[in-house]
């Protein structure tokens, strides 16, 4: 309940810029008129400087930045950087006494470019847009770079040259407004997502920033230019940058690394992006299995991956694919104790020690009772090694009885050790693999996990 109250408050605060808004819209009275021009300028070119640093830490955090998430999440700091600052550099009485439409203009392009390029960041592209930007990615950015520095000094030398722009226009205005909230809407959606699964600071500060800024271009339109609820953009802008600073600096000093932001950013491994936020208890755990059977080294994270395809081709939810492969790579912690004479014995095993080695799904379940973060997928890990048709162990169970998640696990596990070798035989190829998992199809596995695991393939063959 307390946790409920304090994501309430916590969600509450994050959206209280809009309500704020409403009243002094609706209270003129207390809409106080702050013109300060200094102040301003300095308060722009403080937020102008952030999202240059924003963007040198997404550069410099990024192996390349052929890849298109950082490219365009580094277009859009440097978008904002270079474009609001000429609203603060054009506001009258620093530079220049006269009011130029520059200033007007540059505030909400500087929202809508961001905002585009932010969701593109977060977008699937399709293959060919991929491809094309890995290769023109650098020339792109280049453009991108040069046209807005032309921005900035056509601004700075040619007063009157964004004069025809009809961005004092309200019907004008209303449309960009909202595309841009929409924007904002899809770019928060897709990193709420690969927060739900990852958990990881620098995706949680992404949809806080996010958030912020999505508020930005209703305040714009409704906003009393000088007074206390036009000065609220500003304030927002200032905010969504320290809120993002502080989750990068969460997530460079959990990971160690400065690669780690533009690791997590790229929403590229959903399997990597969940281990890196692991509790270090659990990844120990992980790292106990792999070093207890010295044949199945890697294992754990390939059914972890396999099984991640199968539940997003069934369309599960984040938290319900975070789940997913927790149970798959914790699926052998039962393992844990197993004699080594069983498992690393270089043939196959007797009756009594296939017994013995029987027992490890029912223990792993019991210690994942025990563990507050494996709780919930404690069933799924006992039920494992149970056969859709029944006659598995250890309960005998059958068809739905069989918990989803220990059905994905099975078909995955099963793909990966029919795909590895051991002592006692050699690995099968791919599409050897595939032919006995259709053969097992309904009788030891879920046909609609094997559907779905070789759908997952056949998109993947697809994209390549």
């Amino acid at each position: 309940m307390r946790r409920r109250i304090i994501i309430g408050l916590g969600l509450a605060s994050l959206f209280s810029p809009l309500p704020l808004l409403a009243l002094l819209y609706h209270v003129p009275a207390l809409d106080a008129n702050l013109q300060h021009t200094y102040t301003h300028f300095w308060v722009v070119g403080a937020t102008a400087l952030a999202a240059v640093i924003a963007c040198t830490v997404v550069v410099a955090s990024a192996r390349s930045l052929r890849e298109t998430r950082l490219l365009f999440l580094a277009l859009a700091f440097i978008s904002i950087a270079g474009i609001f600052s000429v609203h603060g550099l054009m506001t009258p009485g620093v530079l220049d006494d006269e009011v130029y439409a520059s200033v007007g203009v540059s505030a909400w392009l500087s929202v809508m470019a961001g905002a585009l390029f932010v969701a593109l960041s977060a977008a699937q592209l399709p293959g060919f847009a991929e491809r094309f930007l890995r290769r023109a990615g650098g020339m792109l950015a280049a453009w991108v770079v040069v046209g807005i520095a032309a921005y900035v000094l056509l601004s700075l030398q040619v007063d009157d040259w964004l004069d025809g722009v009809p961005t004092d226009n309200r019907n004008v205005q209303y449309a960009i407004a909202a595309g841009t909230t929409l924007l904002f809407a899809f770019a928060i959606y897709r990193y709420a997502q690969a927060y739900l699964f990852a958990r990881l600071p620098s995706h949680a500060a992404m949809v806080v920033s996010l958030t912020l800024l999505g508020q930005v271009p209703a305040i714009l339109l409704w906003g009393n230019l000088w007074h206390v609820s036009w000065w609220s953009y500003h304030a927002l802008y200032a905010l969504a940058f320290v809120v993002l600073f502080a989750g990068w600096a969460l997530e460079v000093r959990r990971a160690g690394s400065l690669r780690a932001i533009a690791d997590a950013l790229s929403m590229r491994d959903a399997v990597a992006q969940l281990n890196r936020g692991r509790e270090r208890p659990i990844i120990q755990l992980v790292e106990q299995l792999e070093a207890k059977d010295r044949y199945t080294v890697g294992h754990v994270h390939r059914v972890g991956t396999f099984a991640y395809e199968i539940g997003r081709q069934l369309g599960l939810s984040q938290a319900e694919l975070r789940h997913v492969v927790l149970a798959a790579e914790m699926h052998d912690i039962g393992k844990l104790n197993t004699p080594e004479s069983i498992l690393l014995k270089p043939a196959r095993l007797t009756d009594d020690e296939r017994r013995e080695m029987e027992k490890h799904s029912a223990r792993g379940g019991e210690i994942a009772k025990r563990v507050a973060v494996l709780s919930p997928i404690a069933d799924a890990i006992r039920a494992h090694h149970e056969r859709f048709a029944g006659g598995g162990y250890p309960d005998g169970i059958a068809g739905e009885q069989i918990p989803l998640i220990a059905r994905i696990v099975s078909v995955a596990d099963t793909y990966d050790a029919m795909t590895s070798s051991r002592p006692y035989r050699d690995a099968l190829d791919h599409e050897s693999a595939v032919v006995e998992l259709r053969r097992v199809s309904g009788t030891q596995l879920d046909p609609g996990c094997v559907d779905a695991f070789l759908a997952s393939f056949e998109q993947q063959a697809a994209a390549a």
